[in-house]
């Protein structure tokens, strides 16, 4: 039985379908500017060149506004990070003060010794000179990690000394933790390989670790002494950086929440809920993993694993 003029045979379309096919290809590579060509005379293949069209130009107006939706939580995300970063900053500025003031001293001090022996030689002043120097460059590092952590910077990726972001906050935070009386430990492995990472952002996730146990060492009974180890070592193709307190822990009623936007334990005024999210958020762009698990025999522990130098690894998702 000969094809009717209603029923054309399949080698009459084929060529058609198989153009309507590219466009369909071209939008799923995410060419979203790729359209079928029409002859507009309203045969079903025409129709179907119209339908595929349309969806192609929605397909692209949606993946745009996703794009700008993205980007604009990007922004709202950075804004947020730089509060909390603020926040933080005020938080330590007595501690920074204190850091300081040390050096300082020291440096006043030496100063008027130097004065009262003006025809002492270079030789005979070495080790006050050398003194003199390393409490320079101890405010010199003070100085430099608060004008690194304060300001707003995007995210820079460059292979780091695992230890340096820990270390960093350290010298921001052990005045505040001395005065409380924790015993803060870093342990680190020796020969530790590089990671990659952004100094800065890195720095704020230790930071905020670091004042979340010294805020629940605070409500330790008097007569337990409060206990902060900080251990870096590396595991496979991760150096893991972990922070154990001997603190009150935390209920596994809320164990599973502490990662959420707002979610905080802390009084009204104190915190914004945001620490942890927002550390979440930065240590997930360096594909690595932040995690918290209870500590034996009482306690918390939050981990923190970074990928090394030369492991193959998606960044900034």
């Amino acid at each position: 039985m000969a094809p009717s003029d209603d029923n054309p045979p399949n080698e009459q379309i084929g060529p058609e379908i198989a153009a309507l096919s590219d466009v369909l290809l071209g939008v799923a590579r995410g060419d979203f500017g790729v359209r079928a060509n029409r002859d507009f005379t309203g045969s079903p293949t025409d129709v179907l060149a119209f339908l595929v069209n349309s969806m192609a130009e929605e397909v692209g107006d949606l993946v745009r506004q996703l794009h700008e939706e993205r980007q604009e939580l990007q922004r709202t995300r950075d804004q947020l990070l730089l509060a909390a970063k603020l926040t933080s900053l005020g938080e330590l500025a007595a501690g920074v003060a204190h850091e300081l003031n040390q050096p300082l001293t020291a440096i006043h001090m030496l100063v008027e010794l130097l004065t009262a022996r003006p025809n002492a030689t270079i030789a005979e002043s070495h080790g006050d000179l050398e003194t003199l120097s390393e409490a320079a460059r101890r405010m010199g590092r003070i100085v430099d990690s608060v004008r690194m952590f304060g300001r707003a910077a995007p995210l820079k990726m460059v292979p780091l000394a695992a230890p340096a972001a820990v270390q960093a906050a350290l010298a921001l935070l052990s005045e505040g933790l001395e005065r409380q009386g924790v015993h803060a430990e870093l342990r680190v492995e020796p020969a530790l390989p590089k990671v990659m990472g952004d100094a800065d952002r890195l720095q704020q996730v230790f930071i905020n670790l670091l004042t979340n146990a010294r805020d629940a060492l605070s409500e330790l009974p008097g007569q337990t002494p409060p206990e902060l180890i900080i251990e870096i070592r590396s595991e496979r193709d991760r150096v893991v950086y972990s922070f154990t307190d001997n603190g009150p822990g935390i209920p596994e009623t809320i164990a599973q929440r502490i990662f959420d936007p707002f979610f905080t334990t802390k009084s009204v005024g104190i915190g914004m809920g945001l620490g942890l999210s927002l550390s979440h958020g930065i240590v997930r762009e360096h594909a690595g993993v932040l995690r918290h698990e209870p500590a034996q025999p009482r306690g918390s522990r939050f981990i923190v694993e970074l990928p090394k130098v030369g492991v193959s690894c998606r960044f900034g998702t």
